[in-house]
């Protein structure tokens, strides 16, 4: 009873989804977006946006933020299309939008934007906008109310007769088949065929996602009447379709649950099962619950027909678990209830019926699925256990809101029902009245299946006669076609042998012309040639001369710089050595130790000089071996005597420019020399840590100790010894950054940029 619901609803309400912009919207998410970010301010890119913002409404899951995107692709397709002064574009983002105010429930407001949209196509002569404005005002009158359903069959009509002028193909094949389905509700089941198979014809020839859905609605039409045959037949070229396109939407979910339900009706169980869990399976994927357990009560069906009632136990246990509402809790007991009726469980299933009635009383009547389920397993299960009064009760019930929902299908289980019923009591009267009236409703479903069987073949064969007939006329045309070609060919070949004979007389005379003027140019040329081959011999060997003068006076710069560093490193030694000589005519400590700080900065400046003489480079410094060899300096000059602290390096293989290393070289020598000196007191022993490693494109320094720190009134601001200012001075010469942190000892940070040397940014911009 479930399925017969759920088909039911399926076949009174098509899955929503959006027609076609253009042929760009059968392409899936990420080739869009790779498109959008590819291309140019042009119209293809205003095609891309509206199919982008569809996409954004068709996803099955989709929330807030995809209606949200829906209106900025509808925005920029807007604000581009009126820059190129394309109508297409404009008239198209109106309807875009339209869409997204009618998935936001407000209905006036999509209205009014489908209306303008339409006023703007007729302003501007757009035939084609007009016929996308009337589809979607078609879809603001309801299909449950016989009188709008027949405003919204002449909206799509008007839509359809544009088309079919225009020769829009793709959107005729669309709406020829959403007229259909409006047809079928409107009882005109025939006219709604045949628009469906001129459909299927014109849509083979432009869109195969189009072919799917026709195949669909002709597939969900035969079971809708009873013709299983023709359901399986053609859902099964749907699902087959789809997989041809690689739908994955839950309009595959749908067809593979028809397919399923189609085997169930002819009792098939085993046939249905892999369909029922491939329904599963997209369905989970979709996050969509009520489908999930919709299907799980039909595989749990299908599974105890076929004998493995320990499988439908599980999924109903499983079912049971997740069952949190009333309507959840008394649709599992029922399909509990069924299962093990079928399987002659009668005491198990007595348990559960319990549970169904007690569970009915929670229930509100306006929940009809669940009600009538109730009421007719009720009736199943009193009927099957002979408790005759029970059963003729909810009988009763079931048979009240089937007639009033005319449920043709319900009215029919609950007179054959009463037959069976009163058939025990011994009223064999009134027993055949019910029977017969059970026969007059079967008859006039399988009038109703003929019927429909006898016209589907009509119309199967007289397109099968048309497309034969056209197949036919095209090849005649193609023949007659093939004929004016070759004849017009030897025409052609003709006259064009004529001119040629003509223009070949005429090319001789003009070659032998020619000939005589060119010997006497060439001659002419050959010298000037030689001329120019000479001139070019003595620019050749000028060249190689230069060459050879470049390359020499290459390596003597090289040589020269070199030789400039060793003696600027040569003359800092003597500074360094004047600096020691002079610190021993000294008798003021403070005045030695400023001497001996002194020393060590020039010797830091001296380090580069004596780096850049030792390698290849002239103007950039390794920080790994330059920093180590000036903390073996440092540490040898300050440390040597204690030999208290012990100095950790991580450094990274730097290059730097000359101008970058000599003031990070000083800072380096102010800061390690003041942590040997104050931060580890009294000879206590501690360590220091120099961290250099690169980022992206800047250079972190980072000096840290676990000695006594800062005082803690120490203020960096106001504080103006000399080597807090050469190192704020230097710091901003690197254009770079320092942090002091005075936990647990000392941390200095420094941070600056990587300066590139102009001539290697030349290099890089050529």
């Amino acid at each position: 009873m479930r399925n017969a619901f759920l088909c039911l609803f399926l076949l009174l309400t098509a899955i929503p989804t959006l027609a076609q912009t253009s042929n760009l919207d059968e392409l899936p998410m990420p080739v869009l977006r790779h498109k959008l970010a590819t291309s140019i301010n042009d119209t293809n890119k205003v095609q891309v946006q509206l199919a982008l913002g569809h996409l954004m409404l068709l996803k099955p899951t989709k929330g807030e933020k995809d209606i949200d995107s829906a209106i900025n692709f509808a925005s920029q397709a807007s604000i581009l299309s009126r820059q190129l002064n394309y109508d297409f574009g404009i008239i198209n983002a109106m309807l875009l939008r339209a869409e997204t105010f009618k998935n936001r429930n407000n209905r006036e407001m999509s209205l009014k934007t489908a209306q303008n949209a339409l006023a703007f196509a007729q302003k501007h002569n757009n035939s084609d906008g007009q016929a996308r404005s009337y589809h979607v005002i078609a879809q603001y009158y309801k299909v449950s109310d016989p009188a709008e359903l027949q405003h919204r069959i002449l909206y799509i009509n008007k839509a359809i007769a544009i088309f079919r002028k225009d020769r829009n193909i793709l959107w005729l094949s669309f709406l020829l088949t959403a007229n259909a389905d409006l047809l079928f509700q409107a009882g005109r089941t025939t006219e709604g065929l045949r628009l469906l198979f001129e459909a299927l014809n014109l849509g083979k020839g432009v869109s195969r996602r189009t072919v799917e859905g026709i195949y669909w609605n002709i597939g969900r039409t035969s079971f809708r009447l009873g013709d299983y045959t023709n359901a399986l037949k053609y859902n099964s070229l749907a699902l087959r379709t789809a997989r041809e396109v690689n739908d994955t939407t839950l309009q595959v979910s749908v067809i593979n649950h028809f397919i399923a339900s189609t085997y169930v009706k002819m009792q098939d169980y085993k046939r249905a099962i892999p369909y029922s869990l491939e329904v599963l399976k997209l369905a989970k994927r979709y996050n969509d619950s009520g489908f999930v357990n919709t299907e799980l009560s039909a595989l749990a069906l299908e599974y105890t027909h076929t004998n493995q009632l320990s499988k439908a136990i599980t999924i109903l246990h499983e079912m049971k678990g997740s069952a949190r509402s009333d309507l959840d809790k008394i649709s599992v007991s029922v399909d509990f209830l069924n299962n093990l009726m079928y399987a002659k469980r009668l005491v198990q299933a007595g348990q559960y019926a319990q549970e169904v009635k007690g569970l009915l009383a929670r229930i509100p009547p306006d929940n009809v699925k669940e009600v009538m389920n109730a009421y007719n397993s009720l009736a199943s299960y009193y009927s099957e256990t002979g408790q005759v009064k029970l059963a003729y009760h909810y009988t009763e019930l079931y048979a009240t809101m089937a007639h009033k929902l005319n449920y043709i299908a319900g009215i029919r289980t609950a007179e054959y029902r009463y037959y069976k019923l009163v058939s025990l009591k011994g009223d064999l009267k009134s027993a055949m009245a019910h029977f017969l009236k059970e026969q007059k409703i079967k008859d006039s479903i399988e009038n109703a299946e003929k019927v429909y069987q006898i016209s589907l073949l009509h119309i199967e064969n007289e397109t099968l006669e048309k497309n034969r007939h056209i197949d036919s006329l095209t090849r005649q045309a193609q023949i007659k076609d093939s004929k004016l070609k070759r004849n017009q060919l030897i025409q052609n070949v003709t006259i064009g042998g004529c001119i040629m004979l003509l223009i070949i007389t005429g090319l001789i005379y003009s070659r032998y012309r020619l000939k005589q003027r060119s010997n006497a140019l060439l001659t002419r040329q050959k010298s000037e040639i030689d001329e120019k081959n000479s001139t070019l011999q003595h620019l050749v060997t000028d060249k190689n001369e230069l060459l050879e003068d470049k390359d020499r006076l290459l390596l003597e710069k090289d040589l020269l710089l070199k030789e400039v560093n060793h003696r600027v490193k040569n003359n800092l030694q003597i500074v360094m050595n004047l600096l020691q000589s002079q610190s021993v005519y000294l008798s003021n400590e403070s005045a030695q130790q400023a001497i001996l700080d002194s020393q060590n900065r020039v010797r830091s400046i001296a380090l580069i000089h004596d780096q850049l003489y030792k390698t290849e480079h002239i103007t950039q410094i390794h920080l790994s071996s330059y920093i180590r060899e000036l903390i073996l300096s440092l540490d040898g000059s300050l440390n040597q005597k204690t030999n208290n602290v012990a100095i950790v390096c991580d450094i990274e293989d730097i290059a730097l420019d000359v101008s970058q290393a000599i003031p990070v070289g000083i800072i380096l020598n102010e800061i390690v020399t003041n942590a040997l000196k104050y931060a580890f007191p009294n000879d206590q022993i501690g360590t220091i840590k120099i961290l250099v490693k690169e980022t992206e494109s800047f250079i972190e320094l980072q000096i840290s100790d676990n000695g006594v720190g800062l005082p803690e009134d120490f203020n960096l601001a106001s504080t103006k010894t000399l080597g807090i200012t050469l190192l704020k001075g230097l710091t901003a010469q690197l254009k770079g950054t320092f942090d002091v942190e005075n936990k647990n000892g000392l941390t200095i940070t420094l941070t600056f940029p990587i300066e590139v040397p102009l001539s290697q940014a030349q290099l890089q911009s050529t």
